[in-house]
């Protein structure tokens, strides 16, 4: 049997969306936690929401496209389930992050 590969882009936006996820939730938790974090999100934008998604989206492209470069341009070689296993590491980490924030903290 062959051994599925995935795309360059497959591999390197499945990342950036593992490694997105666990810093989108811990700006949520500095918004939250620091007043001046917040008041300075709403002053680029004139919300903080509006600020948030603009820089989990720019660092989802930037990383997506950022690990594509490795290999002479050929993206990091890692098996399906190797790319799959971080993504839900990522977004399980991400979401518990923002959970236990607020079971705990709030």
């Amino acid at each position: 049997m062959e051994n599925p590969s995935l795309s360059k882009y497959s591999t390197a936006f499945g990342l950036a969306l593992a490694v997105t996820s666990v810093v989108n939730a811990m700006l949520v938790v500095a918004k939250e936690k620091s007043p001046a974090v917040l008041a300075g999100m709403k002053s680029l934008t004139g919300h903080h929401w509006v600020t948030h998604v603009s820089l989990v989206v720019l660092l989802f492209v930037a990383a997506g496209f950022g690990l594509t470069l490795p290999n002479g341009g050929q993206g990091l070689r890692l098996a399906p389930k190797n790319v799959i296993a971080a993504l839900v590491a990522g977004v399980a980490a991400g979401g518990l992050i923002i959970l236990g924030f607020y079971l705990v903290a709030d």
